[in-house]
This record gives structure tokens, C-alpha cells and sequence, in this order.
């Protein structure tokens, strides 16, 4: 029983990291995409953005949708602020331009509050989401709206640039990470229809938008595109709607922001759970393999060192495979210690990056479990 449970795990972590990443590619080698037209289909948009306590931020973030290339008089730009205690709401209240509105909301509910109460006031036919932190080319909202030409879709992720602000481990794991993420959500879109999208830089048509459940933390830019796939429309990637942000820098502040978007994760997934069915084809085998296993990957690890720990007498490969393992942790330990001192080590600093961030996914689910992650969130930078 051991054995079996050791290769079952073994398998399902190789799976999410590397099988699916395969033959999706190999899937996308096969498919012949044809480029969009440029059909100059140019719809009125609102650039929606939620924030708290963004004073160092919001000023430039607003400065740089404003000055944008797309079509003047068919963008509004509209920001909630949740119940912020610093310099935010006056800022925010000192800018004057067409289309421009801020709602400075006196209490503190969440993202999906906020997002809810601005959608309703949202009046064009595309809705652009963003963050504060985020920097947009002057041409990513016309890049990110080309593809709704195409009346089958019904969300469009742009390509969010994460760039290392910090020389350390954290900066360097977290930038690394999400290369390999744009490269598989991209590959997703050309085989069938990625799933998530990237928070600071996403779209949907408006008539698509379902109010999100603001009762419980979840993860908007996940569960907005799941309702997209749930009315039947596609998720496209589009790698020339472009933005740039600041990655978090350390893996301790990186931790805290995946131990809120992992119990995120599994709070959603009530949301979204028809779609896991097999009828659902693509979108339901890139759910289980891309999302939902890779969401119970600490819990194979776990598994897979207690097996092997307990089948190490029994053969010489359990035996190397307890030894790899403790190898593993002692040099993610020295990773810590460089994360630290902000000490750059290449990539023997991505065993503690790994471990970190399950570690995170692991404590995420506990607090999902036991109701003890808020709706609310703390900025991380």
C-alpha cells in the first residue's frame, strides 16, 4: 500500500508540472492558429480597479490609464477604494479628467464588494480589471480588447510582465514562476481556452459579469473567467496586451500573499465545480491538471516523503529517494538563509521557493477549511 500511494503521488505531481505542460505543447505544435484580423473593432470600455491603502501607487496608476492610446471619450476609468486609512481617498478625489470616476467606500468590505459596486456602474460594453501596482503600455487596452471581435470569446488575459524589484530569491522564484505560468496559459488559449487570467490585467464583456460572492475570500480573476467558461464563451490570451508589475521581492512576503490567494483557491471551488465535470472537455482536464492537482501538490509531498521514509529499509531506491529528499531540504534551508540577507544563489534557491510556496498552499487550505481567511486583504510589496 505504501508503494502504491508513493507512485500515485509521484505521478500526480509530475503530471501538473510537467506531463500537462507537454502535451499541451505538443497539442499547440498540432493546431494551426490563425492570426486574428484587425477588424478595428474598437467597443467602449471601463477600466475597473479596486484598492486599499495604495497612496504610493494610485497617483501614477491613474496618471498612466489616462494618458493611454486608446480612442478618447470610449474609456472611463473607475476606482474603488476599500475603507483605505491612509493618503489614497484624497488623491483620488484631487484628479479631473472625462470619464474618470473614484468611490471612496467608508467601510472596509473585500475586492469582490468593491468589484461588484463598480460593475454596476460600468457602462461600457468591455470591462477592463487592473490593480494598483500595475503599469500599462499606452496600447495594452486596445491590444487586450482586438480578440472580442470574435464573438466567441468572453474574456481576454493579457501578458503580465513580473519583473524582480528586489536581488533575492524571493524576486527571482516568484519572476521565474510566472514566465512559466504565461507560457502554459498561452498554450492553453491556442488549444482550447486558458483558464484563469492575470489580476492586473484582464478583460470580459460586460453582459458575461456575474456578481462575485463577497462573503468569503476568493480569487476574482480566477472565478470571473470561470463564469465566462461556465456561459459557454472562451478565454483568450493575447501576449501583446501588455503590463508590468513589481514582484513581492522576499519569499516570506511572498508566503503571506499565497497563503490568502491559496485558501482563495479552495473557497472558489464551490463556484466553479460543474465545470470539473468531463463533459466540459479541455476546460475540465486543464482544470484538474493545471489547478486543482497543482492546489494538492503539499499534500502529495507529504505523502510522498512519509512513504518513502517508510519503505527506505525495504530497497535501495527508497533509501536514495529519502536521501534526495533530505538533500532537497537542507539546501531550500540555505535558501532561507540567503532570502534573508538578501543573498542571490541562482537557481539552488528555488528548492526554498518550491517548499515556501506549498508550504503557503498547505496553511492556505487550513484556513479555508476552519473559515478563518477574511475577505479582506493586505497589500504585499
Amino acid at each position: 500500500m505504501a508503494e502504491i500511494v508513493f507512485w500515485l503521488c509521484v505521478g500526480l505531481v509530475l503530471h501538473t508540472y510537467v506531463f500537462y505542460p507537454l502535451l499541451v505543447a505538443l497539442l499547440r505544435r498540432r493546431r494551426e492558429v490563425p492570426a486574428a484580423p484587425d477588424s478595428g473593432y474598437e467597443p467602449a470600455v471601463s477600466v475597473v480597479i479596486a484598492v486599499y491603502n495604495e497612496e504610493n501607487f494610485i497617483r501614477e496608476r491613474v496618471e498612466n490609464i489616462i494618458s493611454g492610446s486608446y480612442q478618447p471619450g470610449k474609456t472611463e476609468l473607475l476606482v474603488g477604494s476599500d475603507g483605505s486609512t491612509d493618503r489614497t481617498n484624497a488623491i483620488l478625489a484631487a484628479f479631473r479628467s472625462p470619464g474618470y470616476r473614484s468611490f471612496p467606500f467608508p467601510v472596509r468590505r473585500g475586492k469582490a464588494g468593491v468589484l461588484n459596486d463598480l460593475l454596476r456602474e460600468a457602462q461600457g460594453e468591455i470591462v477592463v480589471f487592473s490593480d494598483a501596482n500595475t503599469t500599462f503600455l499606452p496600447d495594452t487596452i486596445a491590444e487586450l480588447v482586438k480578440p472580442f471581435a470574435d464573438p466567441s470569446v468572453g474574456a481576454v488575459t493579457g501578458e503580465l510582465v513580473l519583473q524582480s524589484g528586489h536581488q533575492s530569491v524571493g524576486g527571482d522564484g516568484e519572476v521565474s514562476y510566472w514566465r512559466f505560468e504565461n507560457w502554459l496559459k498561452h498554450a492553453e488559449s491556442e488549444v482550447g481556452s486558458t483558464l484563469g487570467a492575470s489580476g492586473g490585467v484582464y478583460a470580459i464583456r460586460r453582459g458575461l459579469w456575474r456578481p462575485l460572492p463577497y462573503q468569503k475570500s476568493i480569487v476574482d480573476d480566477f472565478v470571473i473567467p470561470m463564469n465566462v467558461l461556465k456561459a459557454g464563451r472562451v478565454v483568450r490570451y493575447s501576449r501583446s496586451a501588455r503590463a508590468f508589475e513589481k514582484s513581492a521581492g522576499s519569499v516570506r512576503g511572498e508566503f503571506t500573499r499565497k497563503v490568502r490567494i491559496g485558501a482563495s483557491n479552495f473557497n472558489g471551488i464551490p463556484e466553479y465545480f460543474e465545470l470539473l465535470h468531463p463533459r466540459h472537455g479541455f476546460v475540465a482536464f486543464a482544470l484538474w491538471s493545471h489547478k486543482i492537482l497543482r492546489w494538492f501538490v503539499p499534500f502529495f509531498l507529504l505523502a510522498i516523503g512519509i512513504t518513502a521514509i517508510a519503505l527506505q529499509d525495504s530497497a535501495p531506491f527508497y533509501e536514495a529517494v529519502t536521501r534526495l529528499i533530505a538533500i532537497f531540504v537542507v539546501v531550500a534551508l540555505a535558501g532561507m538563509a540567503a532570502d534573508k540577507f538578501k543573498w542571490r544563489i541562482g537557481v539552488f534557491g528555488y528548492p526554498y521557493y518550491f517548499l515556501a510556496m506549498n508550504c503557503a498552499l498547505l496553511l492556505g487550505f487550513i484556513k479555508a477549511l476552519t473559515g478563518r481567511q477574511a475577505p479582506v486583504w493586505e497589500v504585499v510589496r
